[in-house]
């Protein structure tokens, strides 16, 4: 099976459970708000091609807690014919500068929609909501365009409990696949952030030595990496999976 065929796959599957239903759909799966960028943009579109549909944005800390002190969505409230597409802006706001400078700080960017009062009786009506990655990545660690996170620099190891991952780096790195040719090794949709300058452990039973991994990069598409490691192999190498 070709890498690229395994990308796509896991990303439709990635995607596929929060989507599915939702009216309100944003242009992009997770978001950056680079340190000097006053502002940045996210496209709404209406899927409802018969009812309009409100759309109620806002930002939450990485706690889950709502927050305006950083971060503040242009306008918070907009309304959406069938059919329309309209854009949100989310402003950088003065208190960013108090954040840390030497790594990236998470937020949360959450929309949810608000559907027309139903006429008849004993509808239920159901209000889809989608949460988005946000990430304020400070000048220094700022990304040129086309520049990959540095997945090189992260070491993964094996250990009893399963997978070890040490991030050296100051950027969240979201794995999102752990397989071997499509048939992915973790439960359901389970997946794994690593904090900057972070240790954690993903637990996976019957790893085998060779296997395929996958982080998240900035746009939301799937990297993939040949890994190999064995019980006496402990640190395991990884090279990128041919495309193609």
């Amino acid at each position: 099976m070709k890498a690229t065929d395994i990308a796509k796959g896991m990303i439709l599957f990635l995607s596929a459970t929060s989507l599915t239903y939702a009216a309100i759909l944003p242009d992009r799966t997770r978001l950056i708000l680079n340190q000097g960028d006053k502002s940045i943009s996210l496209r709404l579109s209406n899927k409802s091609p018969t009812l309009p549909y409100l759309a109620q944005s806002w930002i939450e800390d990485q706690t889950g807690v709502k927050d305006r002190d950083y971060i503040s969505t242009v306008p918070p409230l907009v309304r959406l014919e069938p059919g329309e597409q309209t854009q949100v802006r989310l402003m950088g706001l003065p208190a960013l500068a108090r954040l840390p400078s030497d790594r990236e700080s998470l937020f949360y960017y959450n929309v949810r929609e608000i559907p027309p009062r139903s006429e008849g009786q004993n509808v239920v009506q159901i209000a889809m909501q989608s949460r988005l990655k946000l990430f304020w990545r400070p000048k220094a660690i700022r990304l040129n365009t086309g520049q990959s996170l540095p997945w090189k620099s992260i070491k993964l190891s094996r250990t009893e409990n399963g997978l070890h991952f040490m991030n050296s780096t100051p950027y969240h790195m979201t794995i999102g696949y752990v397989g071997i040719d499509g048939k992915t090794l973790l439960k359901g949709t389970t997946s794994l952030m690593l904090i900057p300058f972070s240790e954690q452990t993903l637990p996976v039973k019957d790893l085998p030595s060779q296997f395929q991994i996958g982080y998240i990069g900035d746009f939301g598409g799937l990297n993939l990496y040949k890994v190999s490691c064995n019980a006496v192999q402990r640190e395991c190498d990884s090279q990128p999976a041919q495309k193609g």
